[in-house]
């Protein structure tokens, strides 16, 4: 492989767990995994402000994660390809092996089971 290709690749592989180095936007793509939200109703469920919510939604549109449907004059979000939730859940399954505190594992697998699709 051409080094500046291979570099290329790890610079994109890079840029995507970027993407995910942000609680909120983990938040709205748990969210958006298994069924489509507006706007609205992730500001509401996530407690955090429509602003916000926008913002983060601009940026994994442009990062081809999440994509849009309009319905009128109402946006739905839904997450573009649904092998993302293998990723996530890989995160979770690699911290669950440093935990021992049964309350945490219990939280852990929670946010498995969310998770999975």
């Amino acid at each position: 492989m051409n080094r500046e290709k291979f570099n290329g690749v790890f610079k994109d592989i890079s840029g995507f767990f970027g993407l995910l180095s942000n609680p909120d936007r983990v938040k709205i793509l748990g969210l958006l995994i298994k069924e489509e939200h507006d706007v609205h109703a992730i500001q509401e469920k996530l407690k955090i402000s429509q602003s916000r919510v926008s913002q983060h939604l601009k940026l994994l549109k442009l990062n081809s994660l999440v994509e849009e449907r309009r319905e009128g004059k109402h946006v739905y979000y839904h997450v573009r390809d649904k092998n993302l939730s293998k990723v996530i859940e890989s995160a979770i399954q690699f911290h669950m092996v440093s935990v021992t505190d049964p309350e945490t594992i219990a939280l852990f697998n929670e946010l498995f089971t969310l998770w999975h699709i």
